[in-house]
C-alpha cells in the first residue's frame, strides 16, 4: 500500500498542493506516482471539493460527503460536459472540442462538476513529466461501479466528522459540507 492510500484510509482527505491549512501530498511523503496509481485503481476520488483546490478523497469519505452534501442542479454548461462523459472517458482537450463551449464557459462548467462531485479522474492520461500528467475524466456514477464501496452507516455526517476531525477543524469541515 502506498503512503497516500495509507493516509487516506486514516484521514480521508488530502490536498495536492502545500498550503497552511491542511496536509498535502509532499507533507506525507507521497508523490505523483502514488496519485496516478490510486486513480487507475479507483481507490482515490479526485475532486475540487475543498475550497476549489485539488482534493483527494478516500472512497469512504467520498461516499459520506456525497450523502451529506445537498446535490446541486447542473448549470447548462456543466450539463453539456457531463452528458459527454456519461458512459465515456475523455481528457479535457477532447471535452473542450466536443462541448463547443467558449473557454471560460467550459472552465466554469468543468470546475462545477469537480467541486460538486459529479465527475472525477478515472485514469491517468498522457505523461507530461515524471511529476505531472493529464487525466481521463468520467462521471462519479461510473467511478462508483469500479471503486471499493464502504459499508453503509446510519449516521453519515457523524462518521464523516469523526474521520475529518483528525486533521480538520470544525470550521473547515463545515466549509467542506457547504462548498460551493
Amino acid at each position: 500500500m502506498n503512503p497516500l492510500e495509507r493516509y487516506l484510509r486514516e484521514y480521508g482527505l488530502l490536498l495536492c498542493n502545500q498550503n497552511p491549512e491542511l496536509p498535502a501530498l509532499e507533507d506525507i511523503g507521497a508523490g505523483w506516482q502514488d496519485v496516478t496509481a490510486l486513480i487507475d485503481a479507483h481507490r482515490l476520488f479526485y475532486s475540487k471539493a475543498y475550497r476549489g483546490r485539488t482534493t483527494y478523497l478516500s472512497p469512504e469519505v467520498y461516499g459520506l460527503l456525497k450523502a451529506c452534501r445537498p446535490e446541486r442542479p447542473l448549470p447548462e454548461t456543466a450539463a453539456r460536459i457531463y452528458g459527454l462523459l456519461e458512459g465515456n472517458v475523455a481528457d479535457t482537450a477532447l471535452l473542450k472540442r466536443l462541448s463547443g463551449l467558449p473557454p471560460r464557459d467550459f472552465q466554469q462548467g468543468f470546475q462545477f462538476l469537480l467541486r460538486n462531485l459529479w465527475i472525477t479522474a478515472v485514469q491517468n492520461g498522457t505523461a507530461r513529466n515524471e511529476n505531472w500528467s493529464t487525466f481521463l475524466y468520467g462521471t462519479a456514477a461510473d467511478w462508483e461501479r469500479d471503486a471499493p464501496q464502504a459499508a453503509p452507516v446510519d449516521a453519515p455526517r457523524e462518521r464523516l466528522e469523526e474521520i475529518l476531525s483528525r486533521t480538520m477543524t470544525a470550521r473547515q469541515i463545515q466549509s467542506l459540507l457547504r462548498f460551493p
